[in-house]
């Protein structure tokens, strides 16, 4: 298995030893890549360097945070994986396989059940058919039934999907564990079936099955395996995938990483501000069902005309990554934090020479979506402003890693206004934790950044 790690230099690697040729690549890749029985696994930038020869590098759970932020993202991993017009996309079968064993691990295995009449059977009596197959004793007038007749109901194990979706699954796990990524996506083994998914038919006669079957299916997870399979089958299973790269990952971790810390620090940029928990104050008092992005001024375009200019439509405006408010009191309390916060996927430098750190243009932004929300920072008596940058870190807690000012472009400002955007490396690991959860950073956590 070969681990790699994203940065913002390309970096060198040498995978078939001394001597071998030597080539230089840039990743612009988060993820694991299977290629001729090679895997390689591409690290998020702000991870250490990692060590190739050690199984239980400490980077392996981060990773698996990291795919289980892709599955999130998503969904599941059924939502990364799509059908197109000449089949499955060699990108999507990894994805495939693994949702079918996720849905596994949530739901069992794929079955139907029979309905059969016993004999005094450990199932619900069936009055009617006791009544009608056997004689009664009476007693005082009372019938008295030695024998009963009972519905049993038990899986019917020679179902057609049910043993189709066992040689499926064994199938895939067989595969990740192969090729070694059961144990970077901490994968169990299943090993249900003995049978070969080629000894069911050929791929139109085992979609024909499943079609029938998901016609008269109405569980929405059982019809969610059955679409699973069909996709599984048509595209031959593993088979197609030995010569094609198997792909799991994203070019846009950028994203992920606004997303988390969008979760992590509440943004309420498309909250309601009748929801924000502060009394408004005019002039926007009339505004009460607008969200706080709407706030923000628009550009006013002008078409010259032969005597005057024409007004034109509304165009983009400003659009801050998060924003999120803490302790207002309200228009007549004051106090409380308004934070403009920018997530940055970057590895900063600060020492001597300065590098990986967001440029003029999104410092110039920062500044501005401070200015854009200046008339309701003072309506509403906030007694601070934060503007910052939030980048990912492989460390524990947060740490304050420096500021930036623009001195004669940006104007200086007056409190609760401030002068400087500040530089926060977070720890990533409770970033995604949190996004993951679905819940905010810890009380701790957000003080750092925001008080």
């Amino acid at each position: 298995m070969l681990r790699l790690r994203t940065g913002d230099e390309p970096k060198e690697y040498d995978p078939l030893g001394e001597g071998a040729p030597r080539g230089t690549y840039q990743f612009v890749y988060v993820g694991l890549a299977l290629v001729e029985g090679i895997c390689i696994v591409v690290y998020p930038k702000y991870l250490p360097v990692v060590d190739p020869l050690c199984p239980e590098d400490a980077t392996r759970a981060s990773m698996r945070q990291v795919f289980g932020v892709l599955r999130k993202s998503g969904g599941s991993y059924a939502s990364i994986a799509a059908a197109t017009e000449d089949g499955m996309r060699a990108n999507d079968r990894l994805a495939l396989m693994l949702s079918l064993l996720e849905m596994y691990d949530e739901y069992g295995v794929y079955s139907n059940y029979v309905h059969a009449i016993a004999d005094n059977g450990s199932g619900n009596i069936s009055w009617e058919r006791t009544i009608a197959a056997n004689l009664p004793f009476v007693r005082d007038g009372r019938p008295i039934y030695f024998d009963y007749k009972t519905v049993e109901t038990d899986a019917d194990a020679s179902d057609f999907v049910t043993r189709l979706h066992r040689a499926v699954l064994t199938e895939c796990s067989h595969f990740m564990q192969e090729s070694g990524l059961a144990q970077l996506l901490a994968l169990d083994e299943v090993w249900l079936s003995d049978s070969s998914v080629a000894d069911f038919g050929d791929a139109d006669f085992v979609a024909y099955r499943l079609e029938r079957e998901r016609a008269v299916q109405f569980v929405t997870w059982k019809q969610d395996v059955i679409d699973l399979l069909v996709r599984y089958v048509r595209d031959e299973g593993v088979s197609a995938t030995s010569d094609a790269p198997l792909c799991l990952g994203t070019s846009s971790f950028h994203h992920l990483w606004e997303t988390a810390c969008k979760v992590a620090f509440g943004d309420v940029l498309s909250v309601r501000l009748d929801e924000l928990g502060i009394e408004l104050a005019p002039p926007f008092t009339g505004m009460a069902k607008m969200r706080l992005i709407d706030v923000i001024p628009r550009p006013e375009w002008a078409a010259m005309g032969a005597d005057e200019e024409r007004a034109c439509g509304e165009v983009a405006t400003l659009i801050p990554d998060i924003v999120t408010v803490r302790g207002a009191g309200g228009c007549s309390a004051g106090g409380g934090t308004f934070a403009i916060l920018d997530a940055k996927y970057y590895t900063p430098l600060l020492d001597e020479r300065v590098g990986g750190v967001p440029g003029v243009e999104s410092v110039t932004k920062q500044f501005l979506y401070q200015a854009a929300y200046r008339d309701f920072v003072l309506a509403h008596g906030f007694s601070r402003v934060v503007n910052a940058f939030l980048v990912p870190s492989c460390g524990d807690a947060v740490e304050h890693l420096g500021r930036v000012r623009f001195p004669g472009v940006i104007a200086a400002e007056e409190p609760p206004f401030s002068n400087e955007v500040e530089l926060y490396a977070l720890p990533a690991e409770a970033v995604f934790d949190a996004y993951v959860g679905g819940r905010e950073l810890d009380a701790a956590c957000l003080a750092e950044v925001i008080g």
